[in-house]
Formats: C-alpha cells, structure tokens, sequence
C-alpha cells in the first residue's frame, strides 16, 4: 500500500513540477500556436499510453487466469496420484505418498517463492524423479497393480511443465518501457503546451499524474503473476495436501 501510495505522490509531484518548470508565460499564450495541432499530438501520446496500458493489463490478467489453472491441474493429478498409489504394497505405497507430500510441500513453500524470481526449484525436480523410479522399479514386478500410479506420475510431468512454462509468458520488457515513456510524455505534455502554473492547474496536472503513475505501477505489478498485492497462491495444492489426509 505504501509503494501505491508513494507513486501515486511521485506522479503528482512530476505533473506539478513540470507544470512549474515548463509552462508558458502569459504574455507568449497567444503566439500564434496552432490549438488544433497541439489537441492532436496530446490525443496522440494520450491514446498512445491508453493503448500500452490496456494491451498489458489484458495480458497479465489472462496470464494470472492461466497460472491458476494450471496449477489447479497440477494439484488435481497430485490427488489422483496420491489415489492410485494406494494399490501400491505397502512399503512401496507409504513411500510413495510421502513423497507426494514432501512434493507438495517443497512446491508451496519453497517452489513457489522461488517463481516471483522467475525460477523453478531444484529439489522438487528431485523429489518428483525419485517418485518415478520407485514406481518404475515396482511396475517391473507388480505392472497390474502400477499401471493407474504410472500413468499418473508421467500426467503429473506434463502438468507441471505446463506450470513451469507460464513466467515465459510475460509480456517483453519493451511493452512497460514504452509505457513508462508515453506516461511521462503524457504528464509532461500539457505543462509544456497548455495552461499557466496556477494552483487550479497545478492541481488537475497533479490528479493526472497520480493517476497516471498508480496505472504504470499497477501493470508492473499484474506482470509478475507470482508477485504481491496481486499475486496467485497455491491454494490448490493446500487443498491437494488436505485431500491427501482424507484419502488416509
């Protein structure tokens, strides 16, 4: 709330300041300057931010939607595969399963942190390839009573591959750079062709400003689906280790 609050107060501070600074005097107000032209141009760099901000915003947004999913998916194979390995010996069964918990574990709360910095973890790799083995090791001498748990390990590779996939499809970082640019173009711009530096328009440029700057912070922080205050939790797989003690 804080850095909303503090962009808010630099984009008001950067529209007065630039009204102040750029302004025009009185006397120069009727030089001849074309108010259709300079209508156009502002239109222009205004539209201009409109449409990067917008293009962003409806991207993060679906990409959020996608992250969601797929770790619902995710979730709800690691569920199915804690089921099927109940077929399994037991020995073999109570391996199994505790390391779909530890799984689960390393996911939500290391795996996950990890993801606001744009990478995966390690050890649930590990985790996950030791799952394997033992399944692969079993299925050699029990296939009847390994198919389902098979085919529910090599699922849940799928599922979590699509889940790794998703941070590389964040928008490229030119899109927010060119949105920054035209943001500040916009603030700057009615300063440098419009209105005297009066505590009415200092005023309205300020309210521009902070409106401006909280839009740019706000794609900045939809771009990151991993990333507070707007961030996906992985409450499916909560839900997966809780399904888990209902299974037994």
């Amino acid at each position: 709330m804080i850095l909303w609050i503090l962009a808010a107060l630099l984009g008001a501070g950067v529209a007065a300041g630039a009204l102040v600074l750029l302004s025009r005097a009185d006397k120069t107000r009727s030089s001849g300057t074309d108010g259709q032209l300079l209508s156009f141009c502002g239109g222009a760099v205004l539209s201009s931010f409109v449409l990067l901000t917008s293009f962003q915003i409806v991207g993060a947004w679906e990409l959020q939607a996608t992250v969601r999913q797929h770790a619902s998916d995710e979730a709800r194979v690691l569920t199915k595969t804690y089921a099927a390995a109940g077929a399994l010996p037991a020995p073999d069964r109570e391996a199994v399963r505790a390391g779909l918990r530890d799984y689960t574990h390393t996911v939500i709360d290391k795996e996950w942190p990890a993801l606001a910095d744009g990478h995966d973890t390690p050890g649930a790799w590990r985790q996950l390839d030791l799952i394997a083995s033992r399944v692969a090791a079993l299925a050699a001498t029990a296939h009847d009573r390994t198919a389902d748990t098979e085919a529910a390990v090599a699922d849940l590779y799928v599922k979590r591959h699509a889940r790794l996939a998703d941070p590389s499809s964040i928008t490229p970082i030119v899109l927010p750079v060119a949105m920054i640019v035209t943001g500040v173009f916009a603030i700057v711009f009615p300063a440098l062709v419009g209105p005297t530096a009066d505590r009415r328009h200092a005023t309205a440029l300020a309210f521009v400003g902070a409106i401006i700057a909280f839009a740019v912070l706000f794609v900045l922080q939809l771009r990151n689906p991993y990333t507070d205050p707007l961030a996906v939790h992985p409450t499916s797989f909560r839900t997966a280790l809780t399904r888990y003690t209902q299974l037994g």
